[in-house]
């Protein structure tokens, strides 16, 4: 293992912002509820399935080279995210599973079984990840598959679970404040999710695990969703506009873009509905993106037609500068002077 490798991955939730501004959140919200009463308590019981999906979220985009993912409303959605809950399942039954040991057995018993679990859990979280099946996160042959596959470099997760657990005791036990503490300790446990999931793709690991044909839900409900959480990206890309970050805002929603199965269907419904914003600027800058990418891909009718769709939403639209000669052919290709004239005024 290379140390630069180890090294940024201990610090990659501190480093990366996405990451460290949910950190601070769930701290944030975490002292809330503990301080609230019986609202406290609503939100203590919402926080922790929302926390672990977006840790599993984590895992999957790290495993799988995806960009990090934003803790959006979504992950409060038990319904749709049922399977989430398991990692509360598995520390269920660690623990009940601990004391019937103690009392039945012998404490060096209940010792060996926490030991077992705690050498295992990381590979199994990383299957729950990414086969969304708690049943196949328990199948041992899968997860002794996952700990062959990155060899040596597996030891590194409880390694850094068993870190994180002295440094929150050491803190503890020095008296520093109760926020210190929680941060450290809430570090400590993205951290088992980002590293198990940076040694997956470190070491290219290719599960063979039988994954379980879902339930098909209705059709309608799975637009629903969709449409749903496109929308949940678009408010978040809409404050990046209207804060003048143009940038952040285009990059938010190409990030969603990566996560959709059908890509140019999710594209143009994007650039439809931010040309309902009062500033287009962000809708031609994404429009810009892909006219690239048809382009690029020789599709010269979905071109002029998105060519022409923006110079009727701003006669200044203009492709970007690399792609001018490529519309400019494709334009004279459909015998569209109108649209030559247009781009060359």
């Amino acid at each position: 293992m290379r140390r630069s490798f180890l090294i940024r991955e201990l610090l990659f939730p501190l480093t990366d912002t996405v990451v460290l501004i949910a950190i601070v959140t769930f701290v944030l919200l975490m002292a809330l509820a503990r301080q609230a009463g019986l609202f406290g308590l609503w939100l203590g019981v919402a926080l922790v399935p929302a926390l672990y999906r977006y840790l599993l979220m984590l895992l999957e985009a790290r495993a799988l080279g995806r960009a990090t993912p934003v803790a959006a409303g979504e992950i409060f959605n038990v319904v749709d995210n049922f399977w989430s809950l398991t990692p509360l399942v598995l520390l269920a039954m660690s623990i009940w599973g601990g004391v019937l040991l103690h009392v039945k057995v012998s404490p060096l018993a209940a010792q060996a079984f926490v030991a077992v679990l705690f050498v295992i859990l990381p590979a199994s979280l990383a299957i729950l990840a990414l086969t969304r099946s708690p049943l196949e996160s328990l199948n041992l042959r899968a997860i002794v598959a996952i700990i062959r596959a990155t060899g040596s470099d597996y030891a590194l997760v409880p390694a850094s679970m068993l870190l994180g657990a002295c440094l929150v005791a050491s803190l503890k036990f020095v008296g520093m404040p109760a926020l210190v503490v929680a941060f450290v300790g809430t570090w400590s446990m993205f951290l088992v999710f980002t590293l198990t999931g940076a040694l997956l793709h470190e070491n290219r690991v290719h599960m063979n695990i039988t994954i379980p044909d879902p339930l098909e839900p209705d059709e309608d409900l799975v637009n629903e969703r969709r449409v749903r959480s496109r929308r949940q990206v678009l408010t978040h890309a809409h404050s990046f506009s209207t804060r003048g970050n143009r940038a952040g805002c285009i990059a938010h929603i190409r990030g969603a873009l990566q996560e959709e199965a059908d890509a140019d269907e999710a594209w143009r419904w994007y650039i439809g509905e931010m040309f309902g914003w009062e500033a287009k600027d962000a809708a031609l800058m994404l429009a810009q993106a892909y006219l690239t990418r048809l382009l690029g891909e020789q599709r010269d009718v979905e071109a002029v037609k998105l060519i022409s769709r923006c110079q009727l939403e701003d006669v200044r639209f203009r492709p970007l500068p690399e792609d001018r000669d490529a519309a400019r052919d494709v334009a004279r290709r459909l015998n569209r002077d109108d649209l030559i004239r247009a781009l060359d005024a």
